[in-house]
């Protein structure tokens, strides 16, 4: 086993620990020791671009901003930062990995129409588990348009994918050496989708359907395409469950 997988493994065995004998809430386990990672990696590979700093601040912005969404008091604001410091730092990191090392893009490139062929990919991947969402939650449609709804749903859009999700990728990218074992490949998934589907605190094997479900195509939307889709596909689930079955 890599140092890097271990270290990974040990910070699972960790939350997995905390998750279950404290009651602290797991989003914060999760958020510091996607901080730490976040940290060792600008530690190693140093700021990113001014573009990539500029476009690291917005997400962190955006991410906090989204609270009001919830609640319009910008009181909500200070507890937004919650979501906001961790994207900061994730996305500084991830950003500064993707500028010396391949594996992972904000935005696909090297084809025709990269913009395009993202949003109608996530587009269509969101609608798909939108009606599986719906039908799993078991709720009653009353469906509610607004606009605070579509705000908020920009927070989990952002923050999880690149503080709970990207940041995995990037730190197994940064330390791997060339072609990745299958236990490496392994890892890096595994990190990029069950300790985000593990905080939002089900049973486990609810837990596990909502990593097979919902997880796991994020996280190959977000590699095997680019980060932008796996944004717009997650936005737009959490976006329809807001509008139809409340916040």
């Amino acid at each position: 086993m890599k140092k890097h997988d271990a270290v990974l493994w040990l910070l699972f065995v960790v939350f997995v620990v905390i998750r279950m004998t404290c009651k602290m809430p797991y989003w914060i386990v999760l958020c510091a020791e996607t901080c730490g990672l976040a940290i060792s990696l600008l530690v190693k590979t140093g700021m990113p671009s001014a573009q990539n700093r500029i476009l690291a601040v917005a997400f962190a912005v955006i991410s906090t901003v989204a609270y009001l969404g919830y609640e319009r008091n910008p009181w909500i604001l200070l507890y937004g930062l919650r979501a906001g410091i961790p994207t900061l730092l994730c996305s500084l990191a991830v950003f500064a990995v993707m500028e010396k090392r391949d594996g992972l893009e904000i935005l696909a490139k090297n084809e025709k129409h990269p913009v395009r062929k993202s949003i109608m990919i996530a587009l269509l991947l969101g609608a798909v588990l939108s009606v599986i969402n719906f039908f799993l939650s078991g709720e009653e449609a009353c469906f509610e348009f607004s606009w605070w709804k579509v705000l908020l749903c920009l927070n989990p859009a952002i923050y999880e994918e690149m503080a709970c999700r990207a940041i995995f990728f990037a730190f197994c990218i940064w330390h791997s050496d060339g072609e990745k074992s299958i236990f490496q490949r392994f890892t890096m998934y595994f990190m990029a989708c069950v300790p985000h589907a593990a905080v939002h605190g089900f049973p486990l094997l609810q837990t596990m359907v909502l990593c097979a479900l919902f997880g796991l195509p994020f996280a190959i939307l977000q590699k095997k395409r680019d980060i932008t889709s796996a944004m717009i596909s997650h936005g737009l689930v959490d976006a329809v469950r807001f509008m139809v079955t409340g916040i």
